[in-house]
């Protein structure tokens, strides 16, 4: 082998020693990791881009999604409290009467009602909310066409005094004569203008005519005929807005309760006004014509006819002194309510 060959085969050989140096130095290691970290950076920069977009997709999809405001006439799950006046006419009614001594009835008796006149020093007063003859009601709404409804009528009844009454039963003169102990300044008067008029109703009565004078009676629920009901009923719309917040509508609904009465009567000249009592139980129907507005509010006028029996009647104060009666009645409403 000559000396050009053996410096060829040298000079080979070094450059495979740099080529091995250069493959595991330092700094190839460190421009892979460079290389690694720039691949990763990347992922993670793909992987916010994809989390950002997808949070940009459900906030977008929960814009889309959101309810809009129900119509007046979608009233499924929601409650609505409406308070008004009402004016109230009554049928004839027989009055029973019963206590130690006497066991009498007046037939055909005429009553009415007894509205406050307006005054908004009453009406817009709140602590005087119990003078007028009110009504309120709460009503759920189980579908959007039929509810359940409480509420309570405030009425009042008020026999009308010096009417000519058909007279049954008998009267016991201690009795007439014993109430006069303990009679009512109204009925004293009466008693010292007319001293002997009490007499004509002393005995038994076969159905004679007599007028129904202050020393003889007064009768009234003006601390309430309270009617406190459970209704069921239904809404039906007749004309509703393009925008769905105003409608006119029809209500109709049926029901019963108990009749809490705070009977004031003077009987034979004795008794008071007396505590709440729970005296008997109403029936009734209501119809009624029904404006909402804005969704909000809305207006009804109504009528309920109804049929009530009042056989525990509280009288002259005594306990074992008692009245009870049946009648019809009519009532006429003016509402104004809000949907909550």
């Amino acid at each position: 082998m000559n000396s050009n060959q053996t410096r060829n085969i040298k000079i080979s050989l070094k450059n495979f020693v740099y080529i091995l140096v250069f493959c595991f130095s330092p700094f190839s290691m460190f421009s892979q990791s460079q290389t690694k970290n720039t691949t990763q950076q990347e992922g993670v920069s793909l992987i916010r881009i994809n989390s950002e977009t997808q949070t940009e997709q459900v906030l977008s999809n929960h814009v889309e999604t959101k309810e809009p405001p129900k119509r007046v006439d979608q009233k499924k799950g929601t409650w609505s409290f409406q308070w008004g006046y009402n004016r109230d006419s009554y049928t004839q009614s027989d009055i029973n009467f019963h206590g130690p001594g006497y066991k009498f009835t007046l037939k055909d008796v005429v009553a009415k009602d007894k509205p406050e006149r307006f005054n908004p020093s009453v009406y817009l007063n709140p602590s005087l909310w119990e003078i007028p003859q009110y009504n309120f009601r709460l009503t759920y709404y189980f579908t959007d066409r039929f509810f359940l409804a409480f509420g309570q009528d405030h009425m009042k009844y008020v026999m009308s005094r010096g009417q000519a009454a058909n007279i049954y039963g008998y009267i016991d003169p201690f009795s007439i004569q014993r109430a006069h102990l303990g009679t009512s300044s109204e009925s004293a008067v009466y008693l010292y203008l007319f001293p002997d008029a009490y007499k004509k109703l002393e005995g038994y009565h076969n159905g004679e005519t007599i007028n129904v004078t202050p020393d003889f009676l007064k009768f009234e629920h003006t601390d309430g005929l309270n009617f406190l009901y459970m209704d069921v009923g239904t809404i039906q719309p007749i004309l509703i807005s393009s925008n769905g917040e105003n409608a006119l509508s029809f209500v109709a609904s049926v029901g019963a309760g108990p009749i809490i009465c705070r009977s004031d009567v003077r009987l034979f000249g004795e008794g008071k006004n007396n505590h709440f009592h729970a005296s008997g139980y109403g029936v009734s129907g209501y119809v009624a014509s029904r404006v909402d507005v804005y969704r909000f509010a809305f207006f009804e006028l109504g009528a309920k006819g109804g049929y009530v029996d009042l056989p525990n009647i509280l009288t002259n104060g005594h306990s074992k002194d008692r009245a009870s009666q049946n009648f019809g009645f009519l009532e006429l409403v003016v509402f104004g309510g809000v949907n909550l």
